[in-house]
Order: structure tokens, then C-alpha cells, then sequence
């Protein structure tokens, strides 16, 4: 489960140290990964209220190519470094402080990683690691993948849903958006998703489809979309029902994966498998029509090379809505 916390006042510092001890002790962190993730989570926050506008911080535990830890996103929507790597100096400062937050950041955090634009805001990624890994890593994870999603404003349950298996040489994605809002929108998303992670490793996505939407007949539908990954073959195949919105991006290329309209469960023309290429440097994005499909690579110069996590929050941060459940899942290969 993520956690997040708007950030636009002092106080509001101390409640995204407090989340994120509490996911370092879920976690069985040491009580110096404990205070690395205290700075981080600290100097973020603080860094969001001096100079942040609309600012927020996401908290959430992770595992990734055998590590396993804690992970905090802050984006805002102020005014973006005009040259990052000065603002990394310690001493450089803009505010009166000491000017040492970002090195900070940087120097605790395991993993880094930052999205800004002068006028347009920033995104940061930062990750503490947990010394010792769940398993052992003998190869390197053959994809990275992050997702982004919240309930409708004034919803406790989400409607969205999505699952990621990884079988080595295939992977396969999974989103799907329960007609309407609510327990009743999220009980046929659950359905949804139970028949996808119960399928064989070999099926298609056509297969899973078909299969979900005989599951799915007692329930209010959903749309829902299956993107299978094959780095081997260096393809992506995609079947999609309804408006759940899929591409592949290639640089300042995209090639959009058509759904054929319709809803699972409920009345389902036959299904359609859209080929493209998964090259790479390919990354893939798909979600839920609580996001807005205005915008494009070239409106986010150099977004599609950062991490998926930094891409998905930038791309919920300018487009997600909060009058409907938003989902949106971003991948690429390692």
C-alpha cells in the first residue's frame, strides 16, 4: 500500500517522517537505514514547503532486482531547477537555509533519481535499501515497472485495479477499471484481476480476456487491457476492451494499442491482439480514463529515460483527475 501526503505547511513534515518509520519497521530496517530514510523523508518534505507549489510526498515499500526497502516520491508543480546539479552543491541555497537538503538526499538514499523542469516543477525518486536481500540476485530483472493509482475524491475503495507477472522470458500486465465508482466497481476488478494471475504463464491476452469476461457476467463489468512483454522476440502484444488508453513509446515515437470497444462481463465483441515492437529503450504506458490522454513525449523532453516511477508521477501529478478512480502503470525494459 502507498501512502500519500500533501505537503504545503511545516507541520505536515512531521506526518511523512512518521509513515515512513513506520514502513522502515515493517520493513526490519537497521537503525541506520532508519535515520538515512528519516533525512530523506525529512529534507524532501522540508524542501517541498520552502520551495514547492502543490506539493506531495508518496511513501510506499518496494522490491526490485532483489533489494527490498522503502521508496519516496515528492513532486510539485513550482518552479524546477534551473541547473540541478548546482542546486546538489552543499551551500547553494535559494531560500536562506543551509542549502544542503538535495545532498543530503542524494548521499542516504540507495537509489536516486529526478525529473524537473524550469517553470513546470519536479518529480524525485529516492529509495532506502534494506541491507540484506530477500534472495540472492544471479541475473539482472529483465523489465522495471511502476504504478500510480488513487480512488475517486470522497472514495475509499478504488475501482482501478492492476497486476504484473514475470515469468524471465515474458511478462504480462494487467489493468482494469470496474464500471463506476466503490466497493462494487472494485469487487468486479478483483474478479478481473484473480482470473489474470491465475492464468498460465503461456496464455494470451486474448485467452485471459475471453476467460475474465465469462468470470465476470455477475458482476457490473469492467474495461479492462493485458499488455505481453517478450524481449526475446522484441514484441509487445496488447488486447484491451473499453477505454483504457495503451502505448508504446520509442524516443519521441509512439504507437497507440487500439481496444475494441465494449465491456468485460457484460457485452464483449470478439477480441483484437495489437503487435508492436519492445525494443530496448522502449518504455509502455497504460491507463484508466480517470487520466487525461493529452499529452505526448515531446511535451516531456527526456521523461521517457528517467525511472518508470518518476514517469508515472509526472504523468498522474499533470493529468490525473479526481473525479474518477486513476490508474496508470508504466514499464521498460532494464
Amino acid at each position: 500500500m502507498e501512502t500519500t501526503i500533501e505537503v504545503n505547511e511545516a507541520s505536515q513534515v512531521a506526518e511523512v517522517r512518521r509513515i515512513a518509520a513506520e514502513l522502515a519497521r515493517a520493513e526490519n530496517m537497521t537503525a541506520a537505514e532508519c535515520g538515512k530514510l528519516a533525512l530523506v523523508a525529512t529534507e524532501a518534505s522540508t524542501n517541498l514547503v520552502k520551495y514547492g507549489k502543490a506539493g506531495s510526498v508518496t511513501l510506499t515499500r518496494y522490491a526490485e532486482g532483489g533489494q527490498h526497502g522503502v521508496q519516496l516520491i515528492a513532486v510539485d508543480s513550482g518552479p524546477g531547477f534551473a541547473d540541478f546539479v548546482a542546486a546538489t552543491r552543499d551551500g547553494h541555497s535559494t531560500a536562506g537555509s543551509l542549502g544542503i537538503g538535495l545532498g543530503v538526499i542524494m548521499r542516504s538514499s540507495t537509489f536516486f533519481d529526478v525529473y524537473s523542469v524550469p517553470g513546470e516543477g519536479t518529480a524525485m525518486v529516492a529509495r532506502v535499501a534494506h541491507a540484506a536481500p530477500r534472495k540472492p540476485v544471479t541475473t539482472i530483472p529483465p523489465f522495471e515497472v511502476a504504478v500510480r493509482s488513487i480512488p475517486k475524491k470522497g472514495q475509499v475503495e478504488c475501482g482501478d485495479a492492476w497486476s504484473v507477472r514475470d515469468f524471465g522470458t515474458r511478462q504480462l500486465i494487467c489493468i482494469v477499471d470496474g464500471l463506476g465508482h466503490g466497493p462494487l466497481a472494485a469487487q468486479a476488478s478483483a474478479r478481473a484481476i484473480a482470473v489474470f494471475e491465475a492464468a498460465r504463464a503461456d496464455a494470451t491476452p486474448a485467452a485471459i480476456m475471453t476467460q475474465a469476461h465469462e468470470q465476470l457476467k455477475d458482476t457490473r463489468g469492467a474495461v479492462m487491457a493485458i499488455l505481453a512483454l517478450d524481449p526475446q522476440a522484441g514484441t509487445a502484444d496488447y488486447c484491451g476492451i473499453g477505454n483504457i488508453a495503451a502505448a508504446i513509446h520509442l524516443g519521441n515515437e509512439s504507437k497507440h494499442l487500439l481496444s475494441v470497444e465494449g465491456t468485460v462481463g457484460y457485452r464483449m465483441r470478439a477480441t483484437r491482439t495489437h503487435t508492436a515492437p519492445w525494443e530496448s529503450t522502449a518504455v509502455a504506458v497504460l491507463y484508466t480514463d480517470g487520466l487525461s490522454g493529452r499529452w505526448g513525449p515531446a511535451k516531456y523532453p527526456g521523461l521517457l529515460s528517467r525511472h518508470p516511477s518518476l514517469i508515472a508521477s509526472v504523468l498522474f501529478r499533470d493529468h490525473a483527475r479526481d473525479t474518477d478512480d486513476a490508474t496508470i502503470v508504466v514499464a521498460r525494459r532494464s
